[in-house]
């Protein structure tokens, strides 16, 4: 009974396939020049790597299979003067929980919205049909296509004529926020970005910091961190050493730790314990020269060994998710107030 109890909460938290694909029906654009707001598609590669980013870049977008990424596009009522704009990646649970409710990333894109700042919401998973339920199935996904999808939609964004260019950044939740910090590294602007321009701003919510580049090449575009201080889902150890490297390479870095704050601290449902890994642990370093290690200690050249990787580092805990105050309530202050002194709206 208590390991039913457990599964159906996970599947709460996580979704499943059934929600996966969110706009189905939105427009397939290559442009928003006409387009005003609500539903869409954009193109994106299907799939990629870092191998693919550092060694073949532009050229294996352009000429790698394609797929159409659902997305939707909040705009503020007025429009008078262009607005800054910021593209919204969800994590591994998709965006829609079981029940069909939507998960807290819909409120941030209205919150934006009421404040004068666009943003897109991106649907990476319902892209592909994918729902994900736990961390060892979130490699489905990789985290480079994540990244794909946010400098794609990013591209589209400067197109629309109330949005400008200049002003676009990116905030993530969980893999999202993962995705947000990848995109610190210029060899992610030069490979994904058909502009080859790179996010203005960074904000990485409760994000997974377990893979990043060995040597940074940084944007310098400022990172504001949101983390909880109880998640120990993907952990916070991490993101420190980010935090690290980031100061390191001369990027302007802030982290706001919530007190009490769990994973997914800012969602509709209160704490339950969810039936699934540990992954604070576990590290994926990503080397200049496109290959990927675990540890530190081992290259992971096939996805059999980034599997039994993960199943070596990864550990069972005590794991809970859901939302909590005042964490919550503050965090979705402190995101409006990042972006708007960024972005000097």
């Amino acid at each position: 009974m208590i390991r039913k109890l457990l599964t159906a909460a996970i599947f709460t938290l996580c979704g499943t396939g059934a929600f996966a694909q969110l706009f189905s029906n939105g427009s397939e654009l290559s442009s928003l020049s006409d387009f005003k707001d609500g539903k869409f598609q954009f193109h994106s590669v299907k799939s990629i790597y870092w191998s693919q980013i550092v060694n073949e870049g532009r050229n294996y977008v352009d000429r790698s299979e394609k797929v159409w990424v659902p997305a939707r596009l909040y705009l503020p009522k007025t429009t008078s003067t262009k607005v800054p704009a910021m593209v919204i990646m969800h994590g591994i649970g998709g965006l829609y929980m079981r029940n069909g409710q939507k998960r807290a990333y819909w409120e941030y894109a209205e919150m934006l919205a009421e404040n004068g700042i666009a943003s897109v919401v991106v649907d990476t998973h319902g892209a592909r049909g994918v729902g994900v339920t736990n961390q060892l199935g979130s490699t489905e996904v990789s985290v480079y296509t994540f990244a794909a999808n946010a400098f794609a939609a990013a591209d589209m964004l400067r197109t629309h004529p109330a949005i400008d260019p200049d002003r676009i950044g990116i905030m993530g939740f969980s893999k999202g926020g993962m995705t947000t910090l990848l995109a610190t590294d210029r060899r992610f602007v030069s490979s994904l970005s058909r502009s080859a321009s790179m996010f203005k701003l960074h904000v990485p919510i409760y994000p997974g910091c377990q893979n990043y580049p060995e040597n940074l090449q940084p944007t310098k575009a400022p990172v504001h961190m949101l983390l909880g201080e109880k998640d120990n889902f993907t952990g916070t150890s991490g993101c420190f050493e980010i935090e690290e490297k980031l100061k390191a390479s001369g990027t302007p870095v802030k982290m706001t730790v919530y007190r009490g704050a769990y994973h997914s601290w800012d969602e509709d449902f209160r704490p339950i314990r969810i039936e699934d890994l540990s992954s604070e642990d576990c590290r994926w370093i990503l080397k200049d020269g496109g290959g990927v290690w675990g540890g530190n200690k081992q290259p992971l050249n096939t996805a059999a060994e980034g599997q039994a990787y993960f199943r070596g580092c990864a550990k069972a805990a005590e794991i809970y998710a859901g939302r909590v105050e005042p964490a919550n309530s503050e965090g979705r202050k402190a995101v409006l107030e990042i972006v708007r002194k960024a972005f000097q709206q």
